[in-house]
């Protein structure tokens, strides 16, 4: 009797071992089936890290009006935001400035991070009139291609890095992300 006990549950162990190791080799192809079928439907883009006048009138495949009515408003949003990007630098400054004095004001340090998000909240205005003053513009195919640039440029290394060498020289080159 003791020897069909143990049988019937060896037989057990084995069906239920069996049935894990299926489930795992096919968990496994389908998450490779799954990440074959993505990145073929990936775009990738690359965007360069200057130039991105020419970047957008060569991807968008802008028509001469289209162009020079770009050129415009990027040429007022440069002047605005440069000159937003000389007051923030100046804020950090003077909060720098309050941060290693001997008695920091913290009423003072509070005021000028409230300036400092004011002033941030006028650039990310001035992006977004830029966004769609350029989708303005655009035909409905070239929305679709300029929702994928920004999409691609949004919270990515690029962005990051952009902001990073915003002071710096910028050096040519090409950074590429895919757009998933």
């Amino acid at each position: 009797m003791n020897y069909f006990k143990k049988n019937k549950i060896s037989t057990w162990i084995i069906i239920i071992l069996l049935a894990t190791n299926v489930s795992t080799i096919a968990t496994i192809l389908v998450n490779k089936y799954q990440n074959k079928q993505a990145s073929q439907n990936s775009v990738e883009i690359v965007i360069p890290d200057n130039g991105l006048g020419r970047f957008f009138r060569d991807e968008l495949d802008l028509t001469r009006d289209q162009h020079q009515q770009f050129r415009l408003f990027r040429h007022n949003y440069h002047l605005n935001a440069s000159k937003i990007a000389n007051q923030l630098k100046d804020e950090r400054s003077q909060m720098l400035n309050e941060l290693s004095s001997e008695n920091s004001d913290t009423n003072n340090l509070h005021q000028i991070a409230d300036e400092v998000g004011e002033l941030h909240r006028e650039l990310k205005h001035l992006t977004f009139e830029y966004y769609l003053n350029l989708k303005n513009i655009c035909t409905e195919n070239q929305r679709m291609k300029l929702f994928n640039i920004f999409n691609s440029m949004q919270n990515s290394k690029w962005e990051l890095k952009f902001r990073r060498d915003s002071s710096d020289v910028r050096r040519p080159g090409y950074r590429q992300f895919k757009n998933q």
